[in-house]
């Protein structure tokens, strides 16, 4: 393990011969000082660490500072994303959901198959800017269940399909809708017994994605660069120390990974897992009690089991009153209510009748957690021009056919660091 001393001796060595830069240490010290405690966090122990973590606080304090200063417009836009992936508020890398139109023309036009213009060369177009994208490491376009399982379904040339889908994504995916919806109950649950207030679903957006995924998006980019805006930010009343850094140069941040979300959802799987195994022996032996003249009650008792988990983990975290009593209020509380895969699929519901129930659950798990969706032109004008999801959960929604827009979109979001 690193300490704090070993770190107060590297740093004499970097400064060894080389003048301060009026008090302040030099920008290639700095540079290489700052550059060492990224590289060497998870090695540093905890009173390394802690030190390591009030110079990231006040990094972000002053890029803080520096966005409140700007005008609206691209540079505060690129600052505050850049800050938020820091925080660990986002994914590191921007995230593109394709709906189910674009999936299928993409399809073809990969496959070779004809498509009516302007359809074909858009299409074209979309997969080639983002094929090169996600080759830069700018962008992951994560492959979602729904889609997955429609083409795994189907013959020969849906597996040739399910190829293209997995060169796009580079085998990234969402976890299942169902189970994201899940984490999002637990997180409101949790919330909700300590008396917590509303919940950032983006701040847990690793509730989403397979665990290979995460630790695929965070080897990809680890870090963020800020160019010419950084600056320890002096604490009230405390004179500059020789820790400061210069006032302008190119340095990186550690994005932040939720270790404590990390730990939630081990907890919450392994919970899930004896939960499920444990229901499926009771159900096979309650089958095999009942026989089948029995059997709408027993598809009856697999309906009632939606409750038993909910119950223990309410239980668990100590909600009151214990049991079905307690977790009511819970099912009757804001937070509930609140949780986005709940509350979107009810808001989109009561705007259209959709017919396909699969794609809109996975629409409503996944859209807190995406930067860009591209969905059909009837989906868009519901969540975005009726709805405004987009706005609400800071997440950019374009129609099918707005190609002009999804590309700019896209040049935007691929900002250079």
């Amino acid at each position: 393990m690193i300490t704090k001393k070993h770190i107060r001796q590297y740093l004499d060595k970097l400064s060894s011969g080389i003048p301060s830069e009026q008090g302040r240490m030099s920008a290639h010290v700095w540079e290489q000082f700052h550059e060492y405690m990224i590289n060497h966090y998870k090695r540093l122990d905890k009173e390394a660490r802690a030190y390591a973590d009030e110079i990231f606080d006040q990094l972000d304090a002053s890029v803080k500072q520096r966005i409140d200063s700007l005008p609206e417009g691209r540079e505060r836009k690129v600052l505050s994303r850049k800050l938020s992936m820091v925080r660990g508020e986002r994914p590191p890398v921007p995230v593109l959901y394709l709906d189910t139109p674009l999936i299928e023309n993409i399809i073809r036009y990969a496959l070779g198959q004809p498509l009516a213009e302007p359809i074909a060369a858009n299409s074209r177009a979309l997969y080639d800017k983002v094929m090169d994208m996600v080759k830069e490491g700018k962008l992951i376009c994560p492959e979602d269940s729904f889609h997955r399982e429609a083409l795994q379904m189907g013959g020969t040339q849906a597996w040739e399909g399910l190829n293209i889908i997995r060169t796009l994504s580079e085998g990234l995916s969402f976890k299942h809708s169902q189970s994201i919806e899940d984490f999002q109950v637990f997180r409101a649950l949790r919330g909700f017994i300590d008396g917590n207030g509303p919940v950032n679903y983006r701040k847990f957006w690793q509730d989403a994605f397979q665990k290979e995924t995460v630790n695929a998006i965070m080897k990809k980019r680890p870090s963020v660069v800020f160019k010419g805006v950084l600056a320890l930010a002096e604490k009230p009343g405390t004179a500059a120390s020789r820790q400061e850094g210069p006032e302008s140069i190119s340095t990186r941040l550690r994005i932040r990974c939720d270790d404590a979300s990390l730990k939630d959802e081990r907890q919450l799987q392994q919970r899930s897992t004896r939960h499920l195994r444990d229901l499926v022996r009771l159900g096979m032996k309650y089958q095999s009690v009942t026989g089948e003249t029995q059997k709408r009650r027993f598809d009856g008792f697999w309906a009632g089991q939606k409750l038993d988990l909910p119950i223990a983990l309410w239980n668990h975290y100590g909600g009151k009153p214990e049991g079905l009593e307690g977790l009511v209020s819970f099912y009757e509380s804001k937070h509930f209510r609140d949780v986005p895969a709940i509350k979107i699929k009810r808001n989109i519901w009561n705007a259209l009748s959709v017919n396909h129930s699969e794609g809109l659950n996975i629409l409503s798990s996944v859209l807190p957690y995406a930067d860009i969706m591209i969905l059909g032109r009837k989906m868009t004008g519901v969540v975005r021009d009726m709805l405004r999801l987009d706005v609400e959960f800071d997440t950019e929604i374009y129609s099918v056919d707005e190609h002009d827009l999804i590309m700019a979109a896209l040049k935007e979001i691929a900002w250079p660091d």
